[in-house]
């Protein structure tokens, strides 16, 4: 199951990366995208960072009524903690790259750099240069 997920990842990630040329990249002006939420599990157990060179910017915005903490997924797959306790309402954010996923976890429910650790709320993969928005809810 999980090399299927891995798999089908993979194929929208080349036609994705390989879908965009520098002319479309440089003609992009608009706002960046409202992302949606992806199943935590899939995001924790499942992606990884790929090395890509197309620059991105993720504004998390905490409207899940507790603190999060904010986890990278590496190369290798592994949680990297960049944005401990952001407080209910406020935002944060973070330079990235496309495709590389986030992983939200309420802070203070065990979460830790280990997998499948704390309340996962979810996650989030950047897919424009514009400046993404990640609304973080329950």
């Amino acid at each position: 199951m999980k090399k299927a997920y891995v798999a089908t990842f993979a194929v929208v990630l080349a036609l994705f990366v390989g879908g965009l040329t520098a002319l479309d990249l440089q003609a992009a002006r608009a706002p960046g995208v409202m992302l949606t939420r992806i199943d935590p599990a899939i995001v924790d157990d499942v992606l990884q960072s790929y090395p890509v060179t197309v620059q991105a910017k993720i504004q998390f915005v905490n409207h899940s009524g507790s603190p999060v903490d904010i986890y990278w997924i590496n190369f290798e797959g592994h949680r990297v903690l960049f944005q401990k306790d952001l407080a209910v309402n406020a935002s944060w954010t973070a330079g990235t790259f496309l495709t590389h996923p986030w992983l939200i976890v309420v802070s203070g429910t065990g979460g830790t750099t280990e997998s499948d650790t704390g309340l996962r709320l979810g996650g989030f993969v950047a897919l424009s240069t514009n400046g993404d928005t990640a609304i973080i809810t329950n």
